[in-house]
């Protein structure tokens, strides 16, 4: 008998079977989502919870690499209700945030809202990559500088307009920072004031206080699922959100979709991760009222929530 599981040669070149791969990911995806699926009935899926910027959250950062230094994004919110959101490179050189970089983000301000204060302590690259599930290597800590240093550069402008009226803020996300080497890379000058002892980054002022403000409540572990293209892990989120927080029919429009998530080459493929989200929401939450039509996508109140109201945690279907 032939053993196939012989390890090969030094120096031979490794031939790899995307096939295989691909199965073993899929496997892998629907284990993880029967988890989520038992600690849904279970309640202990609403145990752990992230709190996410409403503004991060509905409009998205680019997937992928971009020399554009500014984007802007629309989201409705209902009732004739908008919120654009404009993301700005605000240190020379350095790129927009984009890719895995939107988890280091959400982790910061889900961190923030849940301590209720601007100053995050911070003492090594690992806190994040534990939470997150990497390992200590190199390689993370390396890929972590770049993404604070993105992060660190990030400009937000947000506009919520309603019937004729507009709040329209600028903010730099991160106001100062002392953080070790681990995550900068090098030895950090921009010093936080001396009331706080210790590494840590703190957020500016007035977006912490509209984020604390305007955030929405998500498990933990559905934050952690990985649904595959990260376009449809964005999805899955948000219509999470829109069909827990639903209190009757919407449709929600392509045309309003393309103005949220920043679109791949294909512009068919936006309905393809639509559906794939959709299928994950209803596997995962069968009493979930969601389904494709050809306007767009139709949500309403389902007859069980995703998670139990909770007003000690803030928590309520309503968003």
């Amino acid at each position: 008998m032939i053993n196939t599981n012989v390890p090969p040669a030094e120096g031979a070149k490794v031939v790899r079977n995307f096939a295989q791969e691909r199965e073993r990911a899929m496997k892998s995806q629907a284990t993880k989502l029967g988890d989520l699926c038992v600690d849904r009935q279970t309640g202990k899926l609403g145990d752990d919870v992230i709190k996410l910027a409403q503004a991060v959250m509905l409009c998205t950062l680019p997937y992928s690499s971009t020399d554009s230094t500014k984007i802007e994004r629309r989201a409705r919110l209902g009732e004739g209700d908008y919120l654009y959101v404009t993301f700005t490179a605000g240190i020379r050189g350095e790129q927009l945030p984009f890719g895995a970089d939107r988890k280091l983000l959400a982790w910061i301000l889900d961190r923030a809202i849940q301590s209720n204060s601007p100053y995050i302590p911070w003492r090594s690259a690992y806190e994040f990559q534990k939470e997150i599930g990497q390992k200590k290597s190199g390689k993370n800590n390396r890929d972590l500088m770049q993404r604070f240093r993105r992060i660190s550069g990030l400009v937000i402008n947000i506009q919520r307009r309603n019937s004729g009226t507009k709040a329209d803020m600028l903010y730099k996300v991160i106001e100062s920072s002392y953080l070790p080497e681990s995550i900068t890379g090098k030895p950090d000058q921009n010093v936080l004031p001396a009331l706080e002892d210790g590494f840590g980054i703190r957020l500016d002022p007035s977006l912490f206080s509209d984020i604390k403000d305007h955030n929405l409540t998500l498990p933990r572990k559905l934050w952690m699922y990985d649904c595959g293209p990260m376009r449809v892990h964005d999805m899955v989120l948000w219509l999470c959100w829109r069909c827990h927080a639903a209190m009757s029919e919407s449709v929600i429009p392509w045309d309003s979709l393309a103005d949220q998530f920043d679109q791949d080459a294909n512009p068919r493929r936006m309905k393809q991760h639509a559906r794939k989200a959709i299928t994950i929401i209803r596997t995962l939450w069968p009493s979930a009222v969601i389904q494709e039509i050809e306007a767009g996508i139709l949500v309403d109140k389902a007859s069980q929530p995703l998670l139990a109201d909770d007003t000690s945690r803030n928590r309520v279907r309503r968003a």
